[in-house]
This record gives C-alpha cells, structure tokens and sequence, in this order.
C-alpha cells in the first residue's frame, strides 16, 4: 500500500510541470450543483459562475457567485419547505498536473450567504459567512476550453437566522463544521488570452 501511495504522490508531483494557464489573462466559468436525497427528501440544483485572474501558470485567484434553491419533502405530512441561497466570495485555486491535460485542483473559498426558507406557516432570513476547501478535476479539452467536476467539500459555516412569523420571533445562531460527497459539480471554463 506504501508504495502505492509514493507512486501516487511522484505521479502527482510529476505532472505539476504541465502548464494549465500559460499565456491566458483570465479565467470565466460556470458550474451546475445538485443533490437528490431520496431518504431525507432533500433535493437542490444551483447555479455558481466564477471569474479570475491567472497569478501563476498553475493558481488562479478569483470571484465566486452562487444561487442554489433547496426543496424538502415531507411525505407523512405533506408539507414543502423551500430554501433559497444566494452566495458570493472570493477564492483561491490551486492546479497539479496528472496527465498532459488532466489536473487535480483544491479551491479554497471565503464567502457570505444569505437564505430564505418558507414552509407553509412560516419565513425565515438568514445571512451566514463560510469558509470551504473544494477538491476537484479538469480535463482541458482545447486550448481555451476546461471542463470541471467536483464531488464535496469540507468547510465551516456561521449563520445568523430570523423569523418572519407575524406571531413570534425567532433569532438563532449556529455555526458548524462539515464535510459533504453528495452536492457534485460539473462546469466549463473558458481561458481568455
């Protein structure tokens, strides 16, 4: 298994001379997020474009945006809750080669939220901030297109939650640490020389 591991890593190192953004200026992309939950009844589709600059020929540094709407499904008693989560913030990304035009990447992402939830009775705002380590891989394609995927990521999050019920009101924080493999990404990008 050690050596596995140390073939891995040479690989990994081997590759990180391959070259993602030689000669381009800035990077613009956009990726499709989803997650269907049949157990919890939970299912989500988002949207999230990204825009950056090149800093080296491997890292990126860059804008992230984000609108993710959330669906939970009470079957025994029929009721629906809907989220909606618009996102903004600025990341970091880092490349390593695999092969001549596959890399592995990690993006390291410092945000805001802010969410709406309704149910039947009731709304609820809240705005958060998080922090979140996305790993993932590319595939260039052409010279000036990318394709992306991602399958999770680890991160922290603090959210500062209200309530929009007429009759009583409701303020809580919470603040968590997780780590998901069930929200994939899959995306484009496009190097602009």
């Amino acid at each position: 298994m050690k050596k596995f591991q140390l073939a891995f890593l040479l690989l990994l190192f081997a590759g990180s001379a391959y070259a993602q953004f030689e000669d381009t200026k800035f990077v613009i992309g956009a990726a499709v997020g989803f997650n269907n939950d049949a157990l919890s009844g939970v299912s989500s589709i988002g949207v999230v474009p990204s825009f950056a600059k090149t800093i080296k020929s491997d890292a990126l540094i860059g804008l992230s945006g984000g609108y993710y709407t959330t669906i939970l499904k009470n079957d025994d008693s029929n009721s629906k809750e809907t989220w909606n989560n618009l996102r903004t913030g600025i990341f970091y990304q880092k490349f390593y080669g695999v092969a001549e035009r596959v890399f592995f990447n990690w993006r390291v992402l410092a945000g805001v939220s802010f969410n709406n939830q309704g149910n039947n009775s009731s709304t609820y705002d809240n705005r958060g901030y998080n922090f979140s380590l996305v790993p993932g891989f590319n595939w260039k394609v052409m010279d000036s297109i990318i394709l992306n995927a991602s399958l999770g990521e680890a991160g922290y999050s603090y959210q500062s939650l209200s309530s929009g019920a007429p009759n009583a009101s409701v303020d809580i924080k919470n603040s968590q640490f997780n780590i998901r493999f069930n929200n994939p990404q899959f995306g484009v990008t496009f190097l602009i020389k």
